[in-house]
C-alpha cells in the first residue's frame, strides 16, 4: 500500500503551524521543507520539531494522544523528504512525486523545454488515465467555446525556457497564469514572456504582477489588432464531485490540447510556492501534465472553475490526480493584482494542530478530524473573535475542516478584512463564531 509521510495525519500538512502569525517568507535550511517526516508511517519525532517556515510555528508541547513512533509501516529505513523545487516542474517526496505542471520540461535536470512544432488543430481526450469517460459531444462543444480564450505562455527563466498555459481575462490584454510559469523559485521573474493565441498570433507580454502565495500571475499583451475572447468565470463554490470538467492547455508544448474528466473532490489543500503555506485546491482526474500549468479547468458550460496547477504522481506524469486553484480564489487574486498591483491574504493568528478523530474505542490512530487551537496570538483576529486554546475548529467558510492544511487554505483564500464563519467544539458544546481576518502581509 502507499505509505504516506507523517503517520496518522497523513498529508495533513501544516500540523501545529499557526496560519499566518508571521509574514510569509521563503523556507530556510532546517525548516518544513527539510523536516524528518518518514515514508514508513508513524516515524515523526513526537511532534517536537520547531518549524519556522512561512510564518508557521510548530507547537512545542508533546501530544497526549500517543502518536509517537508507534508504527513502523513496512520497516523501511527512514528517509529525509527532499525540498520542493518550484519552477522546475517536479516536486519529490519520500513516497510520492507531486509535480507543478508548468515551467520547462526537464528544467533543473539538464535544461529547458525544447521548442516543438504544432498546428492549430486540437487534440481531444475524452477518457482519462483513471478510466472515467465523459460525453464527447459535451467536450467538443466546450472545447470550441474555450479554446479561443486559451493561450500558450513561453518564458525565459533562470534555469531554462518554460512553457505553460493561460486564459484571456479581458479585451485589454490581461492574461492569467501560474506564477511558476513566469518565475523561478517564486520570486525571480522571467526576463522575457511571449504569448501565442489560439489563432496563431504571437505577442510579447509584460508581467503586471505576481502572487507567490497563491501561485498566480497576471501578464499583459498589447491587444491592438487582436480579436481577444475573454474567458467566462464560473462559480467554483458550486462544483460538485462527479461533475464533468474539461482541461485545456499546452502539455509538453502540445498546444491547444483538450482533455476531460470529472471533479474528484472540492475540499483539497496543497502547498503553494511558499513552503509550508497551503491554498485551497479542487481535485480532478482530467489528464494534466507539464505545460498545463495556468490553464483553464472549465465545466460543461465552458465556465472557468479552476486554474490547473499541480499533479500528484509517482512517475512525474498524469496518474489521475491533479489540482486546480478554485476560480473564485483566482478571480479575487487577479482582480487585486490588476487594480492594486498586489493581492492580500487572510490572517487568523492562532497556532493549530490536527486533532484525532474519534472511534468507538477512543481516539483514532489514523484519521484526523478538525484542528485544535494550541495558542492564540495577543490582539489577533482569533482572540478578538473569542477563540480559545483547546477549541477544535471543525468547519470554516462552509468547508469541513479535517486537517490543519485545510484551515490554512481556507484562511489564505480570503482577502484581508474578510469575515469567515467558523464552527468550533469547546468541550461538549458546539459553537458558531465569526472571525474578521487580518492581513497576513502586515504581521511582524
Amino acid at each position: 500500500m502507499t505509505q504516506y509521510p507523517g503517520g496518522w495525519n497523513q498529508d495533513s500538512g501544516a500540523n501545529g503551524y499557526n496560519d499566518a502569525t508571521r509574514p510569509m517568507q521563503q523556507s530556510a535550511p532546517g525548516s518544513y521543507a527539510q523536516q524528518d517526516y518518514q515514508n514508513t508511517g508513524y516515524q515523526q519525532q513526537g511532534y517536537q520539531q520547531n518549524y519556522q517556515t512561512s510564518g508557521y510555528q510548530q507547537s512545542s508541547q508533546n501530544p497526549q494522544n500517543g502518536y509517537q513512533n508507534q508504527y513502523s509501516g513496512q520497516g523501511q529505513n527512514p528517509q529525509q523528504e527532499p525540498k520542493k523545487k518550484y519552477g522546475t516542474g517536479v516536486v519529490l517526496t519520500a513516497a510520492l512525486l507531486a509535480a507543478l505542471v508548468g515551467g520547462g520540461v526537464g528544467a533543473g535536470v539538464g535544461g529547458g523545454i525544447a521548442a516543438s512544432t504544432s498546428s492549430n488543430s486540437s487534440s481531444v481526450t475524452g477518457r482519462n488515465a483513471g478510466g472515467s469517460a465523459t460525453n464527447p459531444t459535451v467536450v467538443t462543444d466546450t472545447a470550441k467555446k474555450v479554446l479561443p480564450s486559451t493561450v500558450t505562455v513561453g518564458s525565459k527563466l533562470t534555469d531554462g525556457n518554460g512553457v505553460g498555459t493561460g486564459e484571456v481575462l479581458d479585451n485589454q490584454g490581461h492574461i492569467l497564469t501560474n506564477n511558476h510559469v513566469v518565475s523561478t523559485n517564486g520570486t525571480q521573474q522571467s526576463s522575457r514572456v511571449e504569448v501565442r493565441l489560439h489563432d496563431g498570433s504571437i505577442r510579447v507580454a509584460k508581467i503586471v504582477g505576481t502572487d507567490v502565495t497563491s501561485d498566480l500571475a497576471v501578464i499583459k499583451i498589447d491587444p491592438s489588432g487582436l480579436d481577444l475572447k475573454p474567458i467566462t468565470f464560473g462559480d467554483s463554490s458550486k462544483v460538485v464531485p462527479g461533475e464533468t470538467v474539461v482541461a485545456l492547455g499546452s502539455p509538453h508544448n502540445l498546444q491547444d490540447t483538450v482533455t476531460a474528466g470529472v471533479i474528484s473532490n472540492t475540499d483539497r489543500a496543497a502547498e503553494a510556492e511558499k513552503d509550508g503555506v497551503y491554498i485551497p485546491m479542487i481535485q480532478t482526474d482530467a489528464p494534466v501534465n507539464h505545460g498545463n500549468s495556468g490553464g483553464p479547468l472549465v465545466n460543461s458550460s465552458g465556465a472557468l472553475v479552476g486554474i490547473n496547477s499541480q499533479i500528484e504522481s509517482e512517475g512525474g506524469g498524469n496518474e489521475g490526480i491533479a489540482y486546480a486553484i478554485p476560480s473564485n480564489y483566482a478571480k479575487r487574486i487577479s482582480d487585486e493584482i490588476i487594480s492594486k498591483g498586489k493581492a492580500t491574504h487572510g490572517y487568523l493568528g492562532a497556532n493549530i494542530e490536527s486533532a484525532p478523530g474519534q472511534t468507538n474505542e477512543g481516539e483514532s490512530r489514523f484519521f484526523p478530524d478538525g484542528v485544535r487551537v494550541t495558542n492564540i496570538s495577543s490582539g489577533s483576529p482569533a482572540e478578538k473573535a473569542g477563540l480559545q486554546k483547546g477549541d477544535v475548529i471543525v468547519e470554516a467558510d462552509g468547508h469541513r475542516i479535517e486537517q490543519s492544511k485545510t484551515l490554512n487554505g481556507v484562511v489564505r483564500a480570503q482577502a484581508a478584512g474578510a469575515t469567515v464563519d467558523m464552527k468550533i467544539k469547546r468541550g461538549s458544546e458546539t459553537k458558531n463564531i465569526k472571525v474578521t481576518l487580518g492581513d497576513a502581509d502586515n504581521q511582524h
